[in-house]
């Protein structure tokens, strides 16, 4: 840096010269920026799922879980319900409501998909008990008893998926399938063609729907009462 002053013997003109330079040399003596890769910067935002959906840390947390944080928080003692009553939610409801905010597909429109699946189900087992015992079924005829059964299936499906949360319909869904799975067992085993061939495709069909609802553990006791049932068998006589 120059300083110019009176005492000075240099003159003006070569001061400036000087002071005009200077910052140019500084400048190209000074480091060169260098701009970060493209593939190094770092993305603030969630991290996405394998389906492209974005995946928080909150996703990671089981319901059970987040259940226990709920109840914790007292929360629920606080959230009453809409109708004005000013009863506190029952912890079912609002697994309930978690369960259908969870689902992009309406209640309604799911239970249609599952009753048309098990409608199918009970056509394939209708047609197999007959093939069995060479009884021949036209096509009408079975289309005539898949469509008898539409209504009792859905009227089954939207309830067991409106509340398959709970602790009671879990309940009901494992005595469900091991009724339908030990009668059906029974029916192979002493009852007359005719029987089987009337009331299996729909003890089988339920069986199936039941033991695929339910969680792991029910279905595993569910497969245990009926393989006792079947080496026991305690009922000698028909139903």
């Amino acid at each position: 840096m120059v300083t110019i002053t009176e005492d000075d013997d240099a003159p003006l003109a070569q001061s400036l010269e000087q002071l005009a330079s200077e910052p140019a040399e500084d400048a190209a003596a000074m480091p060169k920026l260098e701009y970060p890769n493209a593939s190094r910067i770092v993305r603030v935002g969630p991290k996405l799922g394998p389906d492209g959906k974005p995946h928080y840390l909150i996703d990671d947390i089981p319901d059970n879980e987040k259940m226990r944080l709920i109840r914790e928080s007292g929360i629920m003692s606080k959230y009453t319900k809409a109708n004005g009553t000013g009863s506190d939610v029952d912890e079912s409801e609002l697994q309930a409501v978690q369960g259908e905010q969870a689902s992009d597909i309406p209640l309604w429109m799911d239970a249609i998909i599952y009753t048309v699946g098990l409608a199918a189900v009970y056509g394939l087992f209708e047609t197999l008990v007959n093939q069995q015992y060479s009884v021949e079924i036209a096509v009408s005829e079975l289309i005539r008893r898949m469509a008898k059964t539409l209504p009792a299936l859905y009227a089954i499906v939207y309830f067991t998926l409106r509340f398959r949360r709970t602790r009671v319909a879990n309940l009901v869904m494992l005595v469900g399938a091991c009724v339908s799975g030990c009668y059906f067992i029974h029916l192979n085993l002493h009852s007359p063609r005719l029987g089987i061939m009337r009331r299996a495709p729909g003890l089988v069909t339920m069986w199936i729907y039941f033991t695929f609802l339910m969680d792991v553990r029910p279905a595993i006791i569910n497969a245990l009462v009926v393989g006792l049932f079947w080496l026991i068998d305690p009922f000698k006589q028909t139903i």
